[in-house]
């Protein structure tokens, strides 16, 4: 009974004038508290776990990103070596490893069309002229102009660069012997055609096309092409080169 009465006499006080100010009062003592309560109702707890989980989901794909990237780079730094080694093992092999003293390397540093640009120039005694090959002794071009530390290949293939040629059947080592039946004719060679072949002379798709005038044995091109032309005394022939020009990194000059 004590507590109905004093329940009864608190809300009969709740409408008197006395009451209001304090039960004011009670509110905005309590307001802070209330509104502390009301934004933690409010958090969103779920949605801050997950954001935890994706920062951390995203500093893992970063790790794992730079590790691909190290890997990728030690991939290309191996395949450096191996090109090098393999190169290496195959200037071992090469007949211009065999006299240094008449092939002097240079490396290819850029190319401009038809040019190559290499790291050696008038301070090297290289000089306009000079023909070029790489180790298994095919042409590459020759030089065409030189500057103070660098030096321009006019390569083979271009239009520009005409050459005496010798074709012949096959290939060995004592083709230029005049007792050998390998060697079938002459002509020039400018970009990928040969020309000025007497008519008469037999060549045939698959001949091996060499260098007239330098060193022996240096090799040119294959013919892939016989044809006839107006003219009443030639013929031409087309021929692919020995070389890859956009794989070449280092090349040989021929010492004059």
């Amino acid at each position: 009974m004590g507590y109905f009465l004093i329940a009864g006499i608190l809300f009969l006080l709740d409408f008197g004038p006395f009451f209001t100010p304090v039960k004011n009062i009670f509110a905005q003592v309590l307001q802070p508290v209330r509104s502390v309560t009301y934004r933690i109702g409010q958090f969103n707890f779920e949605q801050l776990f997950y954001s935890d989980k994706l920062k951390r989901q995203e500093k893992e794909i970063q790790d794992l990103e730079k590790q691909l990237v190290a890997a990728e780079g030690k991939i290309v730094e191996l395949q450096q070596l191996h090109d090098e080694n393999k190169r290496l093992k195959g200037l071992i092999n090469s007949t211009v490893a065999k006299d240094e003293s008449f092939y002097r390397p240079a490396w290819i540093i850029s190319r401009q069309g038809d040019y190559l640009i290499i790291n050696q120039g008038e301070k090297d005694k290289v000089t306009v002229g000079q023909l070029v090959i790489n180790q298994e002794r095919h042409l590459v071009g020759r030089i065409s102009k030189t500057y103070d530390q660098e030096a321009k290949i006019l390569t083979i293939g271009s239009v520009s660069l005409e050459l005496p040629v010798l074709i012949f059947s096959d290939w060995r080592e004592d083709c230029f012997n005049n007792l050998t039946d390998c060697q079938r004719t002459r002509g020039i060679v400018s970009g990928k055609v040969i020309k000025d072949i007497l008519r008469e002379e037999k060549v045939n798709v698959g001949d091996i096309v060499t260098l007239l005038d330098g060193p022996r044995g240096i090799l040119i091109g294959k013919i892939t092409q016989v044809r006839e032309s107006k003219d009443s005394i030639f013929k031409q022939a087309e021929m692919e080169e020995l070389i890859n020009l956009d794989r070449l990194t280092e090349v040989f000059l021929i010492s004059q």
